[in-house]
């Protein structure tokens, strides 16, 4: 799924094998929420993602299912995860 995100927080640069976490929210979005997007193997701060620019990004879900040893109950995870990023307005460009 591809979706037109503004970048909402600072962008660090990508440190070791963990996935760098971007805010965002939608362009389109009529409550402008802001969403929590998972960058596994792009660095989004070496593709120029900045605060405040426009990106088109290619999106994944990634669901994980954690149940509690005791109870039995399960508990469910969506992240939202990047694959592709294509630049729409950059303001430091």
């Amino acid at each position: 799924m591809k979706l037109k995100a503004i970048i909402r927080e600072s962008v660090e640069l990508k440190k070791g094998n963990e996935p760098q976490s971007v805010i965002v929210d939608i362009v389109e979005d009529k409550e402008k929420q802001h969403f929590e997007v998972l960058f596994f193997d792009l660095d989004p701060y070496r593709e120029g993602i900045r605060k405040w620019d426009i990106w088109e990004l290619t999106i994944k879900w990634k669901s994980e299912i954690f149940e509690d040893e005791k109870t039995g109950k399960k508990s469910y995870f969506t992240y939202l995860t990047c694959s592709k990023v294509k630049p729409i307005v950059q303001m430091q460009k």
